[in-house]
């Protein structure tokens, strides 16, 4: 999932936002996620039944195994998970579950100290982690009403309703607040909270173990320590792989936009204006039939090297001032495949894209080439760059002609809409035209 762009963003964003104080929406929204908390556990104080279970050293304990165990973390988007896991569950088990979202927020806090006391992190974040132990109130909820007396292995049904009200609770809750603050798409923010819940259920069973064992010897805590040493390396080599990631990503683009650079070189019309505009507009028909970030570069990197094959193409032919031969057209015909065996040689999200470049000559009808392949078997962003192409270049101007008035051109798409392009994508294409016209223009480009 690291690859999806979006996440690419949050990745790459995620470290320089700690430095920053938090805007004024980010400050809103975590400030009432905040007050929140403390009335939850005001609440929660009032109205579970009493505990015999005490605060002490035990209490001390465990607010420095779960600032530990925080620090083990592995980035999520533009969050991360940790193995605070192992710690929670004995802090519901252990101590007054009223008390247990505070500890939590302390833990919190204590967890970031280096960072506060270094000036990596702006003191404004001192406010979310009121906001982030959340986490801890529906659990404790379930716990104190449903568990409230010492932890036993017989109550694992109690338990595991706990944790799936954390989960829950976690899933939706992060997904509101990135939403609040960043504007993050929920449906993206709980996808990626699906291997966080994945981490979570599977520490939750040894914090179980942990707390059942120092219910009676309170240095058993200490036996989480060399599992937080394993989870630490594995959390760092993830990251390494994350750093890798993104440099690959920039890598692809700078590999493209490279390519790109060389086609412009080799013809200027290919390269320059109409290839230019190929992207440009794509993107737009891609935004208009619903691509997704990852789907949206992918279109971008076809479009911007839909013509990368006449790279092989003999410059005498390339820029012949005259009709082409038969034979000097079917050296020109190569250019999809050649240009796929180029990105293929390249690899990963190149290669993906080389079956756009393939297929771009390609017709609705199956009247193109060089496979032959017709309709929705024809990858959907090599309809659109087909598409694209055509307009563009009918209304680029060529050395043998002026460019064609747009609302001609667009007639002659709709023309040839069913045979040799999508109709639905030519649909989406006039719309984007006529948003972008001038508003005279806007009524007749749309009919």
């Amino acid at each position: 999932m690291e690859s999806h762009p979006l996440v690419e963003s949050l990745l790459r964003n995620a470290a320089p936002r700690t430095a920053t104080p938090l805007d004024g929406r980010e400050r809103a929204s975590e400030a009432a996620f905040a007050c929140a908390l403390v009335g939850a556990a005001i609440v929660l104080a009032a109205l579970a039944p009493q505990s015999e279970r005490t605060v002490g050293a035990v209490a001390l304990a465990l607010v420095v195994l779960y600032a530990l165990a925080g620090r083990v973390h592995f980035s999520i988007g533009g969050g991360n998970t940790s193995a605070e896991q192992l710690a929670l569950v004995p802090l519901l088990l252990l101590l007054p579950p009223a008390l247990v979202p505070l500890f939590v927020a302390l833990a919190l806090g204590v967890r970031r100290l280096p960072e506060y006391i270094s000036g990596h992190t702006h003191p404004d974040r001192l406010l979310l982690h009121l906001a982030d132990a959340w986490v801890a109130v529906p659990p404790a909820v379930v716990v104190a009403f449903a568990a409230p007396g010492p932890p036993t292995l017989d109550q694992w049904p109690v338990y595991l309703g706990a944790l799936g009200a954390q989960l829950l609770f976690d899933a939706l809750l992060s997904a509101v607040r990135e939403w609040l603050a960043s504007g993050v798409p929920p449906a993206l923010q709980l996808r990626l909270m699906g291997l966080i819940a994945a981490i979570d259920s599977a520490l939750a069973p040894i914090g179980l173990m942990v707390a059942i064992l120092a219910r009676d010897e309170p240095a058993a805590l200490l036996l989480v320590l060399p599992l937080l040493a394993v989870l630490a390396l594995l959390a760092h080599e993830r990251e390494g792989r994350i750093e890798n990631a993104l440099a690959l990503s920039d890598a692809y683009r700078g590999s493209a936009l490279l390519m790109g650079e060389m086609l412009e070189a080799e013809d200027a019309y290919t390269g320059g204006e109409h290839s230019k505009g190929v992207v440009a507009l794509a993107l737009a028909v891609g935004r208009r039939l619903g691509h997704d970030a990852r789907e949206q570069r992918n279109l971008e990197f076809g479009a911007l090297l839909h013509d990368i094959g006449k790279l092989k193409v003999p410059e005498a032919i390339i820029n012949k001032p005259g009709p082409l031969t038969p034979d000097e057209w079917e050296v020109v015909k190569r250019h999809p495949e050649d240009g796929q065996r180029m990105l293929e040689t390249i690899g990963g999200v190149l290669a993906e894209v080389g079956l756009t470049v393939r297929a771009h000559h390609e017709r609705w009808d199956g009247g193109g080439y060089p496979d032959g392949i017709r309709g929705a078997d024809i990858p959907l962003d090599a309809r659109i760059i087909c598409a694209c192409d055509a307009f563009s270049a009918m209304t680029t101007n060529r050395s043998y002609r002026a460019a064609m008035p747009v609302e001609v051109a667009l007639a002659e798409l709709h023309r040839c809409a069913g045979t040799q392009f999508d109709p639905d994508v030519v649909t989406a294409l006039a719309a984007v035209v006529a948003e972008q016209r001038p508003p005279q223009l806007a009524s007749v480009l749309a009919a």
